[in-house]
């Protein structure tokens, strides 16, 4: 199947590398997927390092890419367009609207800022088959306004959270401390607090600096140094209080990392103090993977995967970000044991992998909905399927999923002659099912697949954040 993934921004950040491996485990799992992404940014020239095939159009946000989204839709043809930002959406909307385009429009939600429900939104919307929020947190603020308003549909929206990538987990289990914490400048025993976020003000950063400057240093206390790696416009801002704090010389500012292992690897605690509601920062994540304990906002999704005293601290205000700091410096063994129980949170159930394997479902369900079962019959095959004959019909099952349908008989007929012929394309005749609705029922319980790649049944793995269950 045909896939496009747009992705607006220039900087490279946790949308990116959400869709960036989207974009590998889609590849992987045998669909043709095509990146749309704005010249001169690092989402473009990473995918084009890693062979993806790629689209440069202009930056999305002057709605200057609207002739090269146009162009690329026309020239290939997609069966499912994947938007990533408002942005990119509005240019491939309008692109759409001009040309007709037939292709299913999936829109992933990484933003914390509102939607609204102004005529802008709902026209961007009218085009939009599905709808991936990124926590649950962000379905009920941002879209169930536009359900209740009747922009869209219960079943259009639904949660798939951000996971880890494996790229990102073998270097966390290749990354050296020591050689970490030398080129930081860090002491063998000094604490290291990491932030890991642009420079914007919804990130807080200044926040930790004031809390990093009022801790309390007994004299037997190496004081903690204070990395910051991210760029962004408050650069010089944050630089000054540092100064002014009296806290210059203990607090690092990295610029913008595109790889975060090896701070990860010799930082102590990562803190995030949001002022917005995040939705699933993958930073947090990143670093619970790495076994670094997290300093959060209670904000947005965060406190979906965060849990406060075991993975963690969450705090509410100022105060608390102090206090949440002080306690970690105070006390290694608890930060450790922290960390410890958020690597073993993550990385048994916050895997890049395990969402993509639900994503490559749900676009062929959508694909099946939107497009009918010519689009994608000719790439799947039978699982391991059993029927039965009855005297007016059958029933079709599933060892694998424990899926059982029951078929009137001349579907019943068909679904035989087919599985017996290894051929889906017998589907296509017409009975007393439509080939549309007997293709789709066979995708969703499991008993077409795509050739090496076990579906995932039902949307409770995207949801909940855990492993998704082998049996439905």
């Amino acid at each position: 199947m045909e896939i496009f993934l747009t992705v607006s921004d220039q900087v490279w950040g946790g949308k990116h590398r959400y869709m960036y491996d989207t974009a590998l485990g889609l590849a992987q799992a045998g669909h043709a997927v095509t990146v749309v992404a704005e010249e001169g940014g690092a989402m473009l020239q990473r995918c084009r390092t890693a062979g993806v095939a790629t689209v440069g159009v202009p930056g999305f946000a002057g709605g200057d890419a609207v002739d090269g989204v146009r162009s690329a839709l026309r020239r290939e043809r997609p069966h499912v367009v994947c938007v990533s930002g408002r942005a990119d959406a509005a240019a491939v909307h309008q692109a759409r609207s001009q040309d007709s385009a037939e292709a299913a429009v999936c829109l992933f939600r990484h933003s914390a800022f509102p939607l609204g429900t102004t005529d802008e939104v709902r026209d961007l919307f009218s085009g939009v088959d599905l709808v991936l929020a990124t926590s649950r947190e962000q379905r009920q603020r941002q879209f169930e306004p536009l359900i209740t308003a009747g922009v869209l549909k219960e079943d259009q929206v639904e949660v798939l959270t951000s996971g880890v990538g494996e790229s990102l987990l073998k270097a966390l289990d290749a990354a050296d401390r020591d050689a970490g914490r030398h080129e930081l400048g860090a002491g063998a025993d000094q604490f290291v607090f990491l932030v890991l976020a642009r420079l914007e003000w919804e990130k807080g950063i200044d926040r930790v600096i004031d809390a990093f400057a009022d801790l309390e240093l007994p004299p037997e206390v190496t004081p903690p140094l204070l990395v910051i790696a991210g760029g962004g416009p408050l650069e010089a801002e944050l630089t000054d209080q540092a100064a002014e704090r009296g806290v210059a010389d203990r607090v690092r500012f990295l610029g913008h990392q595109d790889e975060v292992a090896s701070l990860l690897a010799a930082g102590d605690a990562v803190v995030l103090a949001s002022t917005v509601p995040e939705t699933g920062p993958l930073a947090l994540k990143e670093a619970m993977a790495a076994g670094r304990p997290v300093i959060a906002s209670v904000q947005g999704g965060i406190p979906e995967f965060v849990t406060d005293e075991r993975h963690g601290l969450l705090v509410m205000d100022d105060e608390d970000l102090r206090q949440a700091m002080q306690r970690l410096l105070g006390d290694r063994a608890e930060a450790e044991a922290m960390g410890a129980a958020g690597r073993e949170s993550v990385r048994g159930g916050h895997r890049s992998a395990r969402r993509v394997e639900y994503l490559v479902h749900r676009l062929d369900l959508l694909a099946l909905e939107r497009l009918g079962p010519e689009a994608l019959v000719d790439e799947l095959v039978w699982d391991d399927v059993r029927v039965r004959d009855e005297t007016d019909g059958g029933f079709v099952f599933v060892p694998r999923t424990s899926h059982i349908m029951e078929l009137d008989g001349d579907t019943h007929a068909v679904v035989r002659a087919s599985l017996e012929a290894g051929d889906p394309r017998q589907l296509l005749k017409p009975t007393r099912l439509t080939p549309a609705v007997l293709t789709h029922r066979l995708y969703a319980m499991g008993a077409l697949v795509r050739p090496g790649v076990l579906p995932v049944p039902t949307a409770s793995a995207a949801d909940t954040g855990r492993p998704a269950p082998e049996h439905v």
